[in-house]
């Protein structure tokens, strides 16, 4: 029911209900104005030597952010003449080229995209190899796409067709982008491109330098093939790039990053066309290391390199694994609930049998009077996914401290801000399981299985399940990468779990920089664990956390993703790992190991 003052405001709320059925085109088409639009993207500058403003052609005042600048072309403006510039940023789609376009008989191209001055110092003619531009004026011209830089005299000795530049593999030219879909999004032709790079970035990892890196793809790409994962998730992107028959994506985040992503692409069935790398910009980065990658990229200098080892790079299989929970539950053998329903039903009946005058009725009650119910059951268990593992699974110990540690995020954002905030916090926990102990003895709350076969426990804190040989920001917690005499060499695609135990919190940071194999427990294809008692007990999943209720979990295959990898060696920089301790020192005194730890981090 609705109720308004007025026949109008009365209108205004049908309007707006109706719109609500449309809300996921309405969403579609806001995304395509804003992603498709040819509009800059301003935001305030400084500059350290003069610059001029494309609309008015006047210098830009003093090194304060007086100017605007957009963030994908470089267009420079006064804060007063940016509503006067024209929506002439990089071209996203054959529309926006407008008048620019060469067609022939091999088909549409695309010409060069000039913008006049405010070009390097060390800017030369790619025609006559003489210096470019001027500090005196806005002088001399830039191609947006294949960066060539040409004196205005040598401008019409350029070829018409712009090549795209060094890269134009990664690239998806705007006349591939000729058509909107049913579902209102653009829609690509791959004709013209033959492994295209769908960039995916989270804007809020690295201390937020995720935004560096977004502008600076747009720069080198089309500013339509990249997609901010904090606005709209991965599902935009990989619908535009989903008519591809292979194409290549790069995560530029953290591992949960790159776990959202190939979620994502379980949903859309889409993992035989593409193969994905990984740009590590979050805090542990365990599967960007293994996969070559190395520890953390902060530096968006970086990028032309990173395109061209991403257009050499070879693939390799990740297993991936389902983690399935049963969760018992509990009910007593004949519940209050059964009880009361068959009380009633039997007292309906005698009332029949007891008030009716007619014979039927009295019959008819006495024949159905209802049994008493015969559930002896105790119990019973549902069964479900709980989510996919890439990397790792861990009950007790660095459960704990991720779970600790997630909830303070929360909690507190502004305190895990930065990569060494947050490693600073996974120190001080780890520190403060060394002295509590928590999960001391847990082999008695867990039961182990390994390919159907019960494992007998050692007195531990936690047990830790790997796919890749990398763990907890950089640790190597299997001991090492070769076959022994024990155990095959272990490896994220030979569809094999590593089992390991969980001492403690020194032996995690012990095995920062010493190979300890001791706590090897099984290498085996699925895994089962058993959690007995009444209370739950902390697991993690690729760092995501929670309590796991009394029950059962079991690891199994689930299915394997192509991704991008690098020949070289795993990054293992001690200053990476969560689990270095900074904070904890050892002081031998009277031969006894006292621990101090320094609780000034606040």
């Amino acid at each position: 029911m609705l109720c308004a003052e007025s026949r109008k405001e009365m209108e205004d709320w049908i309007g707006a209900l109706k719109s609500v059925q449309k809300w996921e085109t309405y969403e579609a088409s806001q995304f395509n104005m804003e992603h498709f639009s040819g509009m800059h993207n301003w935001y305030a500058c400084s500059h350290a030597r003069p610059t001029f403003c494309n609309v008015c052609r006047e210098a830009l005042p003093g090194v304060t952010s007086h100017g605007l600048s957009c963030e994908v072309c470089k267009f420079k403006a006064h804060k007063r003449c940016a509503v006067r510039s024209t929506n002439n940023c990089k071209w996203t789609t054959l529309a926006s080229i407008g008048n620019d376009i060469i067609e022939d008989e091999e088909g549409v191209f695309m010409s060069h995209q000039w913008l006049e001055g405010n070009l390097p110092v060390s800017a030369k003619c790619v025609v006559c190899d003489k210096n470019c531009g001027s500090v005196r004026r806005l002088q001399d011209w830039r191609c947006l796409w294949c960066k060539a830089i040409v004196h205005n005299s040598c401008k019409e000795q350029m070829g018409k067709v712009c090549p795209l530049g060094q890269y134009r593999v990664s690239i998806i030219p705007p006349t591939a982008l000729n058509s909107i879909d049913s579902d209102g999004f653009w829609k690509a032709t791959s004709a013209s491109c033959s492994s295209p790079l769908l960039v995916l970035v989270n804007s809020k990892s690295g201390d937020n330098q995720g935004v560096k890196f977004l502008r600076k793809f747009k720069q080198l790409l089309n500013p339509a093939q990249v997609f901010d994962l904090m606005n709209g998730g991965p599902e935009l992107g990989l619908r535009l790039f989903q008519k591809f028959v292979t194409f290549r994506i790069l995560v530029c985040g953290g591992d949960g990053s790159v776990g959202w992503v190939l979620s994502e692409l379980d949903k859309l069935n889409l993992h035989k066309q593409c193969q994905l790398g990984v740009l590590p910009l979050g805090t542990g980065n365990d599967l960007a290391r293994v996969l070559g990658w190395g520890g953390l990229c902060d530096d968006d200098a970086q990028l032309l390199q990173i395109l061209e080892k991403l257009e050499r790079a070879t693939t390799k299989m990740l297993d991936r694994w389902s983690v399935m929970t049963y969760e018992v539950l509990k009910f007593l053998s004949l519940s209050q609930v059964h009880i009361t329903h068959y009380a009633d039903s039997v007292a309906s009946h005698l009332a029949k049998i007891l008030d009716s005058d007619k014979h039927s009725d009295v019959i008819s009650s006495a024949k159905y009077v209802p049994r008493m119910p015969s559930e002896t059951g105790t119990g019973g268990k549902q069964c479900s996914e709980k989510c996919v593992m890439n990397n790792y699974f861990g009950i007790g110990l660095d459960a704990k401290i991720s779970l600790e540690f997630n909830n303070k995020r929360d909690e507190h954002p502004k305190k895990c801000s930065s990569r060494t905030k947050n490693m600073m916090w996974y120190g001080v926990l780890g520190t403060k399981e060394l002295v509590q102990k928590t999960y001391k003895n847990l082999e008695q709350r867990v039961q182990l299985e390994c390919d159907g076969v019960p494992m007998s426990l050692p007195s531990l804190q936690g047990l830790a399940v790997l796919n890749i040989p990398s763990y907890a920001g950089g640790i190597n917690f299997w001991g090492g990468t070769k076959e022994d005499n024990n155990f095959g060499a272990p490896s994220f695609d030979d569809k094999k779990l590593e089992v390991v135990a969980v001492f403690g919190s020194m032996q995690m940071a012990m095995s920062r920089v010493i190979n300890l194999q001791h706590h090897r427990i099984a290498q085996c294809r699925q895994v089962k664990i058993t959690i007995l008692g009444e209370e739950g007990v902390p697991v993690q999943v690729d760092g995501e956390a929670w309590i796991q209720p009394p029950g059962i979990v079991k690891i199994v295959h689930k299915n394997r993703a192509q991704m991008l990898t690098r020949d070289r060696v795993m990054s293992n920089s001690n200053m990476n790992s969560k689990f270095f301790i900074p904070l904890l020192f050892l002081l031998k005194k009277e031969n006894k190991i006292a621990i101090r730890i320094c609780t000034h981090v606040s």
